[in-house]
């Protein structure tokens, strides 16, 4: 678990190495602050030889310049900056990215590369660099090296790199629809439990759009524009008409896909809504924010991450939970396993719903 909050975070917003989105920071990729340079540039900069050949490189030519206290400098995040292992990459791809891009300084970050640079904290660090250029150049055979493509006649770029302002890439909304093509081909597949009637092609290409929206400001409309010549239209408004912009983690957007029917038998115009705050109290205006929520039943669904197996966050859970039940909620907390296991998920959703509709019905009733 990487560290949220505190002098390393505010440093990360002044430097602009958290990106301008939607959603809150954790929502978002921290740019690291590691700055690859150039071989004979770090022996210009006076760095002792044998410090240079002892350092870490990305690319042939390029080095990690050594840190002090240590190999690896502090790192933000769910798991340092990104929220997933980099597997056979040693390092994350916006440091390989900026490493290859020394040696092509023409280059425009395009694909993953560019979705993490715009703040996508997920799924990208296990791909290979790719870059747009209008240079001829041989593609690397192996995955580690950076592949080169021809770029489109209407190319626009932005530079959205703060160690790097030189380094361009393309905008978010075409960042989001070339990773969306990759999705929709099965070229990039991640872990997700299964959501009936919908294809696993489908549920991830959900969870891609929803994590853009909160790591960035783009639009459904801007999405469309982008997708032009690369997905068709009818497959992307299909994937934008499932997409919710409050879904602030992956497995979040799994669980409202997988309840999105349950209210649909319960008579009135019943609706799931994203991140609903509930006032629990007057003390400092004591709030709780479920993940999913019926407002007008009082039903309210938690994903608990990784992060709700500590103790202290425990505690605060079961007050919350209890604070809730106080008020006439019914509450159903979901972890991995409980996504995992579709039937007994279920029961518990239309449970919780069915308590609810006759808390409901009962207040209606006129006394007796």
């Amino acid at each position: 678990m990487g560290k949220y909050g505190g002098e390393l975070w505010d440093a990360a917003e002044r430097d602009g190495r958290i990106k301008p989105g939607r959603g809150p920071n954790f929502t978002k990729r921290v740019l690291p602050d590691l700055a690859p340079l150039l071989r004979k540039d770090a022996l210009d900069q006076g760095i002792p030889r044998s410090a240079v050949d002892r350092s870490d490189r990305p690319t042939r030519g390029v080095l990690i310049p050594p840190e002090e206290g240590g190999p690896f400098p502090e790192r933000l995040g769910p798991c340092g900056w990104s929220s997933e292992d980099p597997g056979e990459f040693q390092w994350d791809i916006v440091t390989r990215g900026r490493a290859h891009w020394l040696l092509a300084r023409d280059a425009v970050a395009t694909g993953w590369l560019a979705a993490a640079m715009h703040g996508l904290p997920h799924w990208a660090d296990s791909e290979p660099v790719v870059f747009f250029s209008t240079h001829t150049r041989r593609s690397a055979r192996s995955r580690f090296g950076a592949k080169f493509r021809t770029p489109p006649a209407d190319l626009v770029t932005v530079r959205p790199d703060p160690l790097f302002p030189e380094l361009r890439s393309v905008d978010a909304a075409t960042a989001a629809v070339q990773c969306l093509s990759s999705v929709m081909r099965g070229k990039k597949t991640w872990w997700i439990p299964s959501v009936p009637g919908m294809g696993d092609r489908e549920v991830r290409a959900v969870q891609l759009i929803d994590a853009f929206y909160q790591c960035t400001h783009v639009t459904a409309r801007q999405i469309l524009v982008a997708a032009r010549g690369t997905v068709s239209r009818r497959v992307v408004k299909r994937v934008l008409a499932l997409c919710d912009q409050g879904a602030q983690s992956p497995m979040e957007t799994v669980l409202r896909l997988l309840v999105r029917d349950t209210l649909a038998d319960v008579a009135g115009d019943h609706v799931w809504s994203s991140q609903v705050t509930v006032v629990l109290g007057t003390w400092y205006r004591k709030r709780t924010t479920p993940d999913l929520a019926c407002v007008e039943l009082k039903v309210a669904l938690y994903y608990d991450g990784r992060h709700h197996d500590e103790d202290d966050q425990n505690d605060t859970d079961f007050r919350l939970f209890q604070q809730l039940k106080d008020l006439g909620w019914e509450v159903v907390r979901v972890n991995r396993d409980l996504l995992s296991d579709l039937e007994e998920l279920m029961k518990q959703v239309d449970a919780a719903i069915a308590r609810a509709v006759a808390a409901a019905e009962a207040l209606a009733a006129p006394p007796s």
